[in-house]
């Protein structure tokens, strides 16, 4: 037989051999355990004729009603015996009889019965099956039916993030995926035409619109399969078609005077085939070999300035597709000398003039929401609107509004089919090229990974829930391998688009799947819908798209936490993109990541030290039953110390580490959360995510955060966000960590009815603690009652050594005089403390002040009173020495306790 066991509750049965491995929940607490191991053998029965050897009886020890007056103190003798008496519990009151009671109780009259007139009771005869909790059948019985309806953890609790097709209702999923589609097809179109943009590259306009709806029909339906982002959607975007553009771009000048255009063509198609292929290969590695975690720590105003950049060149590029200016992408000067050259405001600005007011009425309309059916509505009322100027307007301005875009001769499509069935495609393709222009595919999947980093960062903020990087970057990965096998463009996760489909109400992967069903049917059906789309409405998107990628990566990157620094580096990788090209703004911007990166991350980690509040406590001596109380709830408060640069990455991986706490079930439920900042020695921008992060976190587990020694800009970010200074907030900020594990505390100790105790007088207070407690009506006889004032010293910092106090009523304030004159509390003390005892050993001058906080009742044991007492009841003295030994002994047992886990 198998045994089931749970170390939760001790919970433990034999269970059938056929059940090993499997895993249930325990009948006693719920835990998820797992079936092992054999059970242990049964106890063998004793041999007939040999008696089993039986355990002596623990003997009970004698209860504290023996009067004082037995005990002779001058002999030694207790006067104890070892005898248990023969006590009878009365079966009508309940009373505990004395030794040597009669026949009838003490206390109520009633007679007493001796044990053996009780009769013994057959367990045959009780029934208690009305007491039985009705609960589910377990795995060991016979009417147990698995459930089959997915994958559930150790604990029973389903996985959140497990792939389920219809999350999120079938209407809102086909809704969410209708629009993302069709949004993706216009944008699809619009990058189409900014990667034909330069001059020559026009006639294979049809051949890269091919590519990227195969990468976007691939890309959503792949990735969706593989993400743990149920809502999430790929495709070519901005950034990495800017790449792709300048790669496709280089490689055409590099051939164009001298290859013929049928080795041009299949070098194109596989250069983006091949940075596909590539980006995707980086990507799996990054995510297979668990690395994606430390890109959160790249300054992101860093990478914001290449990306921003990458913004202008979008505006460059659709301007020279509007207006055919035939710009020399050759190196920045060309750039600029061919845009000064070609640019005539008076025609050009006839010709672009619709798209541009397109653009900026969408920037305008989106400027501070994202709503992807309100952005449809208006592409489609702007395209409507077109057509409708074509066929009603009345000059030929207003009906060159309907003009579609305008293709080379031929199809408006070539599907990638067609291309790949070519039977000399690959004996055309000259792979040298495509590799002595290898650097736009490693720059392509480095601006990968730092975008797909931020937007999975913005997701979660959108979803509530944490995602695993790694696991996202191994399916974008794979889907780009795929893609790349495909013939199609470089995709990679839409935060626009994802997001938008989450408001929709696409949670689940049918979403991406209709998105990518849509995108299909557009790419069959091309040759009908382009000519219906006026050039304006894609041309505007180009423009809104450039537009939006400045605003966010230039501008929006900044938050409370950003320095100065991180501004001018923001500036400097911006110019340096603009000025020197995108490949020498990357590298630039990559080596002074690098650089700042390694500075602050080798300041040491994040998470100094992990405290409990059971162990480490404020610094206020508290009466002894409520200390009992915080050792066995202070586990509510859990204490982290912050070192170091806080990065995005630092961030994630404390959240991380407070989660894990949460979520463990052997330990008190968190209660109250303190971060203590004092060895912080700065904040990243983009960390200010993860406060926000930890905001949500703080709201789903009902958690107080304490933030202490917070630095000026942590304070001021968390005000200006409405964290701190609400009355309901989440997030309250402590001058230092002993003011907040104060404050905690008390909140336990309220909690636990222990904060208020019952004003008791001295002895009432040393009778638990006392060694002697029989002595302490002799100590009271030598100890003087002084009555303190608020604010009034008891003594002060340098004073002569001449006695020691006890507490009865009221707290004080332990207060060390700096060589400036501020004045710093070192502690609290109150009812139950004794203080000054150190001086009267060692007869050093007092090392604090001891302030009264409130009016306190305090007793004086002066050194010439302890002497006097020496000399005439030693054992009195002794006493008071055992006390004051415990005593000390045991704040050194706590002081061990808290160095040991500030060392771990």
């Amino acid at each position: 037989m198998a045994i089931f066991k749970c170390d939760s509750c001790g919970y433990e049965r034999s269970v059938p051999d056929s059940l090993v491995g499997k895993k249930a929940k325990c009948p006693g607490c719920g835990h998820g355990v797992s079936i092992g191991g054999d059970a242990p053998p049964e106890p063998v029965e004793e041999p007939a004729g040999e008696p089993a050897m039986m355990a002596e009886p623990e003997v009970e020890p004698a209860g504290d009603g023996v009067p004082l007056g037995a005990y002779d103190l001058d002999s030694g003798d207790l006067g104890v015996g070892l005898e248990v008496p023969d006590d009878v519990i009365c079966g009508a009151c309940g009373h505990v009889q004395e030794p040597g009671h009669g026949e009838k109780c003490s206390r109520c009259g009633a007679p007493l019965e001796s044990v053996e007139s009780i009769p013994e009771i057959d367990e045959s005869e009780i029934d208690v099956s009305d007491l039985a909790e009705q609960d589910a059948p377990h795995v060991w019985d016979a009417e147990f039916v698995p459930e089959d309806d997915g994958d559930t953890s150790i604990e029973g609790e389903r996985d959140p993030d497990r792939w389920r097709l219809l999350r999120g209702g079938l209407t809102f999923n086909l809704y969410g995926g209708v629009v993302s589609g069709l949004l993706a097809l216009f944008f699809i179109y619009a990058l189409s035409l900014l990667a034909s943009s330069q001059g020559g590259m026009h006639e294979f306009l049809p051949y890269i619109l091919g590519t990227a709806l195969s990468g976007v029909i691939v890309g959503s339906i792949l990735y969706t399969f593989l993400s743990r982002i149920p809502f999430g959607l790929a495709g070519p975007e901005t950034v990495l078609t800017v790449v792709l553009f300048l790669f496709m771009g280089s490689m055409y000048r590099y051939m164009g005077e001298t290859f013929a255009v049928e080795l041009i063509l299949p070098t194109i198609l596989a250069g983006i085939a091949t940075s596909a292929f590539l980006t995707g290969l980086i990507l799996l590695v990054l995510g297979r070999f668990r690395l994606g975690e430390y890109v959160r720590y790249v300054p992101l105003q860093i990478i914001g300035g290449v990306i921003g950049g990458v913004g202008v060149f979008v505006l460059l590029g659709a301007f020279d597709w509007m207006g055919d200016l035939r710009l020399d992408w050759s190196n920045v000067y060309t750039l600029g000398l061919s845009l000064f050259t070609n640019f005539r405001p008076a025609g050009s600005l006839h010709v672009i003039g619709p798209s541009v007011i397109f653009g900026l009425v969408l920037f305008l309309a989106l400027w501070r929401t994202r709503n992807s059916l309100f952005l449809l509505v208006m592409i489609l009322v702007a395209a409507g609107a077109g057509n409708g100027a074509g066929v009603w307007g009345t000059g030929e301005a207003v009906r060159s509004l309907a003009a579609p875009v305008p293709f080379p001769d031929g199809r408006l499509m070539v599907h990638l089919v067609e291309v790949l069935n070519s039977p000399l495609l690959f004996s055309n393709i000259q792979w040298a090229v495509i590799k002595a222009n290898g650097l736009y595919i490693g720059g392509l999947a480095m601006l990968a990974v730092f975008t797909v980093m931020y937007r999975v960062t913005r997701l979660e903020l959108v979803r509530g829930r944490e995602s695993d990087l790694n696991r996202e970057y191994s399916a974008l990965g794979l889907t780009n391998m795929v893609v790349g096998l495909c013939g199609g463009m470089p995709v990679s996760l839409s935060y626009g688009r994802s997001a938008g489909n989450y408001a929709s109400g696409g949670r689940g992967p049918l979403s991406g799947i209709v998105a990518g069903l849509v995108c299909g049917a557009g790419l069959f059906y091309a040759d009908a819908l382009l000519p219906m789309i006026p050039r304006f409405v894609p041309e505007g998107l180009l423009v809104y798209a450039g537009l939006d990628l400045l605003r966010n990566w230039v501008f929006r990157t900044r938050s409370g936490f950003t320095s100065r620094s991180e501004i001018w580096m923001l500036r400097l990788t911006f110019l340096a993109t603009i000025v020197l090209g995108l490949l020498e703004g990357l590298g630039f911007s990559v080596v002074l990541a690098l650089m700042i990166t390694v500075a602050r991350a080798s300041r040491a980690g994040t998470v100094r030290n992990v405290l409990s509040g059971s162990h480490h406590t404020s610094n206020v001596d508290r009466a002894s039953s409520q200390s009992r109380t915080l050792k066995e709830y202070g586990d509510h408060i859990h204490i982290l110390r912050i070192q170091g640069f806080v990065f995005l990455g630092s961030m994630e991986r404390l959240l991380k580490d407070i989660r894990a706490r949460l979520e463990d079930t052997n330990r008190l439920s968190v209660e109250y959360l303190v971060l203590d900042f004092r060895l912080a020695s700065g904040f990243a921008s983009a960390s200010s995510i993860g406060f926000v992060k930890l905001r949500k976190l703080a709201e789903d587990y009902d958690l107080d955060v304490v933030i202490t020694s917070a630095p000026l800009e942590l304070e001021e970010h968390l005000q200006e966000i409405g964290y701190v200074g609400e009355e309901d907030g989440l997030f309250k900020v402590f001058f230092n960590l002993d003011y907040a594990l104060e404050w905690c505390e008390n909140r336990v100790l309220e909690e636990e009815g222990m904060l208020t105790l019952k004003r008791q007088s001295l002895p009432d207070l040393l009778a638990p603690i006392f060694p002697e407690p029989k002595y302490i009506p002799a100590l009271m006889k030598v100890l003087r009652r002084e009555v303190v004032a608020p604010g009034e010293p008891v003594f002060r910092q340098g004073d002569r050594s001449d006695s020691m106090f006890f507490v009865e009523s009221g707290r004080l304030d332990v207060e060390l005089e700096l060589e400036d004159g501020r004045m710093m509390r070192l502690k609290k003390v109150g009812p139950g403390a004794v203080f000054g005892e150190m001086g009267i050993y060692t007869l050093a001058p007092r090392s604090a002040t001891i302030r009264a906080a409130e009016k306190c009742v305090v007793y004086r044991m002066t050194l010439e009173k302890l002497d006097a007492i020496e000399a005439r009841a030693p054992r009195l003295v002794t006493a008071i020495n055992r006390f004051l030994i415990n005593l000390l002994s045991e704040r050194l047992a706590d002081s061990n306790a808290r160095v040991r886990d500030l060392m771990l």
